[in-house]
């Protein structure tokens, strides 16, 4: 009886353990259905996102082309505009033919945009070429008319200025014939001299050399001494120099009938050649009077010619 028992326990495990495990191969199949439509549904969605990034690229290039597109019109249609901003820079840069040529095409080829502004640039820049011109031909005189006051200098000088080398010092001096002495009043006399250094290892100097003369006529004019230590120089063109005297070196010369100041000194080499496009010259002599005058014909060429001197040595 115990063994039959035993017996069918094991029969009803068996029984329900087959019953279990078919239920559970069912559920497996079912399962694995719900996978491969889970497969095929993925499939599908990665073929759709695949043909949608195509369109989305598709897109892209039809947009970057639209674009493209749209700037080749808002060229087109900015073109006149350009033209005209070219023809204006050429215009500051004074290449008047470069900006009138251009005004041309653009008249030609847009005839209806801003017409009046076009013809206005155009008389301008027609305006400014002939100014230019105009310009251009006077300096051209200008310049012929140099070279030939040049090749005129250059015969001045020769007859005109002396070089004289002092072998003690290796110092080479140019000076003047010309005479250098101005009357400015009855018994009053000026000598202004510029003349030229040039010392043995070539460094030129500029120097001024200044008299003042008292010369008294009879015995009822005594000789007066002016004791100046400042000479000022000013040009027509308002070129001005100082010379201070400098009075430890300065020269007094006395006799019966006349009184002589004179004096030998520097002057700034960069400030005098400034003098050299001058057409006048105006000198003040200071001290106990005030003296001034203007060069006579040969005080200023020789001042000149010694000036010129300066870039032929």
């Amino acid at each position: 009886m115990k063994y039959l028992k035993l017996f069918l326990i094991y029969v009803s495990l068996a029984f329900f353990s087959g019953c279990e495990k078919k239920e559970l191969e069912n559920q497996v199949v079912v399962l694995q259905d719900e996978v491969d439509e889970l497969e095929s549904a993925l499939d599908n969605l990665q073929g759709e996102n695949k043909d949608l990034k195509g369109r989305i690229a598709e897109i892209k290039k039809l947009e970057k082309e639209l674009k493209l597109l749209r700037a080749k019109m808002d060229s087109v249609a900015q073109l006149p505009g350009t033209l005209y901003s070219q023809a204006h820079e050429y215009f500051e840069l004074e290449d008047y033919d470069a900006c009138m040529d251009l005004l041309v095409v653009l008249s030609e080829k847009y005839p209806d945009w801003d017409r009046k502004k076009v013809e206005k640039k155009y008389d301008d820049a027609n305006r400014k070429k002939r100014e230019f011109e105009k310009e251009q031909l006077r300096l051209k005189k200008v310049e012929e008319r140099k070279q030939k006051r040049a090749a005129q200098m250059l015969d001045s000088i020769k007859n005109n200025v002396e070089s004289v080398f002092d072998s003690k010092s290796g110092k080479t001096y140019y000076r003047t014939l010309r005479s250098t002495l101005c009357q400015v009043a009855h018994t009053i006399s000026f000598g202004i001299e510029l003349y030229l250094v040039v010392h043995k290892d070539g460094n030129r100097e500029f120097r001024i050399r200044s008299t003042y003369i008292d010369k008294s006529g009879s015995d009822y004019h005594d000789p007066q001494w002016m004791n100046y230590n400042e000479i000022e120089l000013l040009t027509d063109n308002n070129k001005r120099i100082y010379v201070n005297v400098d009075e430890r070196k300065k020269e007094f010369i006395e006799s019966t009938f006349i009184n002589q100041e004179k004096s030998d000194d520097i002057i700034d080499t960069d400030k005098i050649l400034n003098f050299f496009d001058a057409n006048r010259i105006r000198v003040y002599f200071k001290g106990k009077y005030l003296y001034e005058f203007d060069m006579t014909y040969e005080q200023f060429n020789a001042f000149r010619e010694i000036l010129a001197n300066y870039d032929y040595i």
